[in-house]
């Protein structure tokens, strides 16, 4: 029964000295090198997950909803739906700057 567990000592300490020589590969390689260290360094550092980023912001939703209105309803009546929007929003504002003022 003792020659049991030595013997799994003995594989636990090669799995362990295996794992610590990966670990320390893997250090040594994700580590950027010093010497491109300069304008590169940040092209390295882009996420490739950008675009789960960008559908997160709050804007994502206009657009979609902008794009999904385009194609139901058509761009045309989109530009013309957003420009009176816009045009009703700025003409309130200045009402009430100069009411307020």
């Amino acid at each position: 029964m003792k020659r049991g567990i030595h013997e799994h000592k003995e594989a636990q300490a090669v799995v362990l000295a295996r794992m610590a020589a990966t670990r320390a590969q893997l250090v040594s390689t994700s580590q950027p090198s010093k010497i491109g260290a300069g304008v590169n360094r940040a092209a390295r550092h882009v996420s490739p997950d950008a675009g789960p980023v960008l559908l997160c912001t709050p804007n994502a939703a206009l657009l979609a909803i902008v794009l999904v209105g385009s194609v139901i309803i058509g761009p045309r009546r989109i530009l013309v739906i957003s420009f009176r929007a816009v045009l009703t929003a700025w003409i309130t504002r200045t009402v009430r700057a100069i009411a307020g003022g």
